[in-house]
């Protein structure tokens, strides 16, 4: 921690579940570095990747600090001699860039959707309904676990376990914000395991975050290689319907990676074609783009855009090379 503040402060967690956006979370991760500013109750978690501090959302503290806090942190940036990059940042932030002269980089959207929308029931959820049809007649159940108040080591690790088993089956070029912490830092979480007779095939882990009026999003969604198919459907249907019988009218989805870059400001014309010209590779060889397919069938009804930003106006090796480390790009 860069500074010890003498005034109370909020702990990371509690500043991560009451102003936290889609990636803050990574925030808690022990691997990233957090920076505070003196009379701000507020935080910024960072790596630091040749010589580049790469943030992951907007700056985690009251709104009203944000540009203050952004400002300390380009200052003590400045100081030990890096550059800022943020990823996966909001419009709130987009605007300091541009204000600032930082180039920036359109290249996702925020994905959310009404849960009071029931996705099984009209005539696009026809395919969705024989998913679900599938995965229920092969004895798959989902429930909520109440592991903040009831916890259950036993439940837990073998969640760990198929959560193990997942990762080990993945194949191909990974793109990943960190491992999955599966019940690290509980307070503001919610988790939905999915069971087939009486053993654990798959887990869903909802957290508490703020992003005008959406206060949930679900971060971690996985099943057992041996889970029958669509069961990973069936716990997001299940999420769902708790959202729905508690009156939730938005849900977080994530980060839905866009098929083509959007808008990019603050790079000349070379710069702007190489950079369209990497995501486009990128994109293609991880089908990114299919991220954002597979939310659409449970009725988005809200996609805002997400920026990456460069205090630097010129995107070279190393700048790309810290953000392919910071979201573990590697090859299985």
């Amino acid at each position: 921690m860069t500074e010890i503040l003498n005034f109370p402060i909020s702990s990371p967690v509690e500043l991560v579940r009451r102003y936290g956006g889609p990636v803050s979370h990574a925030a808690l991760d022990p691997s990233h570095s957090i920076f505070r500013a003196p009379g701000i109750d507020g935080l910024i978690g960072f790596l630091v990747v040749h010589r580049c501090a790469v943030v992951l959302g907007d700056p985690i503290c009251d709104p009203v600090h944000n540009i203050a806090l952004a400002n300390a942190f380009s200052t003590y940036c400045s100081n030990n001699g890096w550059s800022i990059i943020y990823s996966t940042v909001t419009a709130t932030l987009h605007t300091y860039a541009r204000e600032r002269s930082y180039a920036s980089i359109e290249f996702a959207n925020l994905l959310m959707a009404n849960p009071q929308h029931d996705p099984e029931i009209d005539h696009q959820g026809h395919h969705l309904r024989q998913h679900l049809n599938h995965v229920r007649r092969a004895g798959v159940m989902v429930r909520e676990y109440l592991g903040e108040t009831t916890p259950d080591a036993r439940l837990e690790a073998q969640v760990e376990v198929v959560c193990e088993e997942w990762l080990e089956a993945r194949q191909g070029i990974q793109m990943y914000l960190g491992r999955p912490r599966l019940f690290n830092d509980k307070p503001g979480r919610r988790w939905f395991i999915a069971e087939r007779a009486g053993k654990v095939v798959g887990m869903l882990s909802m957290l508490r975050m703020n992003y005008l009026e959406c206060h949930s999003l679900i971060n971690i969604l996985f099943s057992s290689p041996a889970a029958p198919l669509y069961t990973n459907e069936l716990m997001i249907i299940s999420a769902l319907q708790a959202l729905r019988e508690e009156e939730i009218r938005l849900v977080c989805f994530g980060v839905g990676p866009l098929k083509t870059l959007g808008r990019i400001d603050g790079l000349n014309c070379t710069s702007q074609l190489l950079s369209r010209s990497i995501y486009r590779l990128v994109a293609k060889v991880m089908n990114l783009h299919d991220k954002t397919l597979f939310w659409e069938k449970y009725h988005l009804v809200r996609q805002d855009p997400l920026y990456l930003i460069f205090q630097s106006q010129h995107i070279g090796l190393g700048e790309i090379n810290a953000l392919f480390r910071t979201f573990h790009f590697s090859v299985n």
